[in-house]
């Protein structure tokens, strides 16, 4: 039995997932976008997210975690693990937040998105290129970030070579498939220390009702130009334009409470939800964020 949601197809109930090379070719179409738009899309990318604030205010209820510059308890540097960081907008956003002595380690597979971008010179930055879709597909993420993370922060220090906070921020509308999704939190709280805080987001555009209707028009004159079926598509898969560029097409997940509950529930014994709110864009409620403490 097929049921239509939100445009896409669902089978037996169950979300219906795309197969591995339709993940591949979605991987590969966004990596094509972002190097050929990189410019124009950085630019629309400047400011920080309204909750961005929120995270932090979360942050700081914990005494002595790297986002309270203040506190008394805190003796050792801040290391921050910003996946997919583009142009470094979330790096910034901490800068101008006050954050100091701060060891952060970025990485995304389009450095043209991070050409212009700086940070404070007392900050030890660290730039990696990393094809985070693909190493999750392969089952390698884990490892990869083991290995830049002991080559950014490694050498004598009293600080174990782990991220006390670890984000990604519009990123995981982008990870095709539901068990690379989980994936990718596993990983990211894997190389978090214990105690230590995980930020993420989680896109909601179809909840808008201007933006749904653009992704189904979108996702039709996509799927005819690439040659592909509604059918190769997972539920809440969609393909989006950029500023009527002809084939600037980007695969995009939206996702729903229900799916972010099943990936919480999947990171039970791993990782604690110390926050769960909604927040950016016009209606306050594009994104859906969760804040997690590593066990």
């Amino acid at each position: 039995m097929k049921l239509q949601e939100n445009g896409m197809l669902r089978e037996n109930g169950m979300s219906r997932d795309m197969c591995i090379d339709v993940a591949r070719r979605m991987n590969a179409l966004n990596a094509r976008f972002y190097r050929e738009n990189a410019a124009s899309f950085s630019q629309t990318r400047r400011s920080g997210w309204p909750g961005w604030e929120r995270c932090l205010a979360e942050l700081k209820r914990d005494e002595g975690t790297c986002a309270n510059p203040t506190s008394a308890v805190r003796e050792t540097a801040c290391h921050v693990l910003d996946l997919a960081c583009g142009n470094l907008r979330f790096a910034r956003f901490m800068a101008d937040a006050g954050l100091e002595d701060v060891f952060y380690l970025g990485m995304d597979d389009c450095p043209e998105l991070a050409a212009d971008a700086a940070l404070p010179s007392a900050w030890d930055v660290s730039l990696r290129r990393l094809d985070i879709v693909s190493a999750l597909l392969a089952g390698d993420l884990q490892d990869e970030l083991g290995t830049a993370i002991a080559q950014a922060w490694g050498g004598p220090t009293t600080h174990p070579a782990a991220a006390d906070l670890s984000v990604a921020f519009g990123f995981l509308h982008h990870v095709p498939t539901h068990a690379a999704r989980l994936a990718l939190l596993r990983a990211m709280l894997e190389v978090t220390r214990t105690g230590g805080i995980c930020c993420v987001s989680f896109w909601k555009f179809m909840s808008n009702e201007r933006l749904a209707a653009k992704a189904n028009a979108t996702t039709r004159k996509a799927l005819a130009d690439l040659g592909m079926s509604e059918e190769d598509l997972g539920a809440g898969d969609y393909l989006l334009g950029w500023q009527d560029v002809p084939g600037a097409w980007r695969y995009c997940h939206s996702f729903d409470d229900a799916e972010v509950d099943e990936l919480l529930s999947a990171l039970e014994g791993v990782a604690l939800p110390v926050a769960r709110f909604a927040s950016d864009g016009r209606s306050e409620n594009l994104n859906s964020y969760v804040v997690l403490r590593r066990l």
